[in-house]
């Protein structure tokens, strides 16, 4: 399907208030290309009775929100996937209707806490918890078991028309190769629609000197699995240091002297971290989780791609020491994947045209 555009189209991208992360990233990257293609386009965050609703790191793209829609079938409408944002967008009935798809496993996550009430969430989660156990016990015989991977495989084996009415959405857009081909398999047509790091990053890799980068692993414990915490309690004599509660430049710092990205969460869409992490000249290390898993969406050597399996732990060892004694030649196969993330506002600047425009 295809949007009908006008020249007075208006465009609205719903997006949570003073909250900085990935999606909203991704939702204030499209609204200042739309602008920047000319369009009227305004940000509407939720909940709408938020005083100074633009978190600090977004008021740099200089965008004009409101609390009003005007709801006609002229106008566009751009929807992240959490379940509270399809709840908001429920309201309007005329206005065209775009469904971002830039994580499923929070889509799953946000529909299994809204959508439930605290009973039934409960029960739901009884065979998680004897799964869990038994993994402990089994030292993570089967890997990641996280709530949202054992969220995944319920959702996964119903229709998405039973969670909500897909038809409501015109259009789909996918923000990595993960969403695109799940949501293929459920009959959901999309479109691709990347995000890009941003020049500071690249500008900052410049100025990096590699004799002086430090035996430094960086994680970033918010995204982390339980499988996380065995790799740092293997490696006691070498530095781990939780990226949290940094701003961006405090972000480039850390990561200009760090020489090792680990990420070993349920990589809900193509990260941020990561990438910022190869072009600022870390190695880069993931399990095989969500977008991970495919080599598209996360084009880095499949020798630093590690199951999360009690086995795996020595040879996870093995090549951070590896990295750390011959650095400057595993960085170098990163080179690849660094040469494509430089493209990536180039790819991205090309397809908002192509979907958003007459």
């Amino acid at each position: 399907m295809k949007l009908n555009i006008e020249q007075k189209t208006t465009y609205y991208i719903l997006c949570p208030s003073k909250l900085s992360t990935g999606g909203p990233k991704h939702l204030h990257q499209l609204g200042s290309e739309l602008k920047n293609l000319g369009k009227k386009v305004f940000m509407h965050y939720y909940p709408s009775n938020q005083e100074n609703p633009v978190h600090n790191n977004y008021k740099n793209y200089n965008l004009s929100y409101t609390d009003e829609i005007e709801d006609l079938d002229k106008n566009v409408l751009v929807v992240p996937e959490v379940y509270d944002s399809i709840l908001v967008s429920k309201k309007y009935k005329n206005i065209q209707k775009v469904l971002f798809w830039m994580s499923l496993d929070f889509f799953f996550l946000s529909h299994f806490q809204e959508k439930h009430s605290k009973f039934v969430r409960s029960v739901i989660k009884i065979p998680f918890h004897f799964i869990r156990f038994f993994n402990e016990i089994t030292a993570n015989r089967f890997g990641n078991l996280s709530l949202v991977k054992y969220l995944k495989v319920i959702y996964l084996n119903f229709p998405f028309s039973n969670l909500f009415k897909i038809k409501d959405f015109k259009v789909n857009l996918a923000q990595s190769q993960y969403q695109h081909e799940v949501l293929n398999s459920k009959g959901v047509e999309t479109h691709f629609l990347n995000d890009f790091i941003r020049k500071e990053f690249f500008e900052a890799a410049k100025k990096i000197s590699i004799k002086k980068k430090e035996n430094i692993i960086c994680y970033n414990p918010a995204k982390s699995s339980s499988f996380m915490k065995k790799i740092i309690d293997t490696n006691p004599n070498i530095k781990f240091l939780p990226l949290q509660n940094y701003n961006m430049n405090q972000v480039i710092e850390i990561l200009s002297k760090s020489k090792i990205y680990i990420d070993f969460g349920f990589h809900p869409g193509v990260d941020g971290l990561p990438r910022e992490s190869a072009i600022l000249k870390n190695c880069v290390l993931t399990n095989k989780e969500g977008s991970a898993f495919y080599q598209k969406a996360v084009p880095i050597n499949e020798k630093y791609k590690f199951e999360e399996k009690k086995e795996n732990l020595i040879k996870i060892t093995e090549t951070i020491n590896n990295i750390f004694t011959n650095f400057e030649d595993e960085l170098k196969n990163f080179e690849t994947y660094v040469s494509g993330l430089e493209e990536e506002e180039l790819k991205f600047k090309q397809r908002v045209l192509k979907i958003f425009n007459k």
